[in-house]
C-alpha cells in the first residue's frame, strides 16, 4: 500500500519502467560480455588443439557478443548525456 504522499511526489509508472530498463539492460550486457569471454576462451583452446573451423565459430562469437558489448555502452552513454 502506497502513501498518499508519496504518491503525489513519485511517478511510480516512470520509476518502474526505469527498474525494469536497468534489470534487462545489465542482465542482458552481463551475459553478452559472458559469452564474449566464453567465445575467447574457446577459440585459444580450439585453436591450440588444431581445430581451426570450431576455433574460427567461437572468434565469430566472441567478435560480435564484443560488439553488441560495445554498443549497449555506448548506447548508455548516449541516453545518459542526452537532454531530453
Amino acid at each position: 500500500m502506497r502513501a498518499p504522499l508519496a504518491d503525489s511526489v513519485i511517478d511510480w509508472a516512470a520509476l518502474l519502467n526505469v527498474l525494469w530498463a536497468s534489470f534487462v539492460g545489465g542482465v542482458g550486457v552481463t551475459g553478452v560480455f559472458s559469452l564474449t569471454l566464453l567465445g575467447v576462451t574457446r577459440a585459444a583452446d580450439l585453436r591450440r588443439d588444431g581445430r581451426v573451423a570450431a576455433a574460427g565459430a567461437y572468434a565469430a562469437l566472441a567478435g560480435v557478443c564484443g560488439v553488441l558489448v560495445v554498443a549497449a555502452v555506448a548506447f548508455g552513454v548516449v541516453v545518459m548525456t542526452s537532454k531530453g
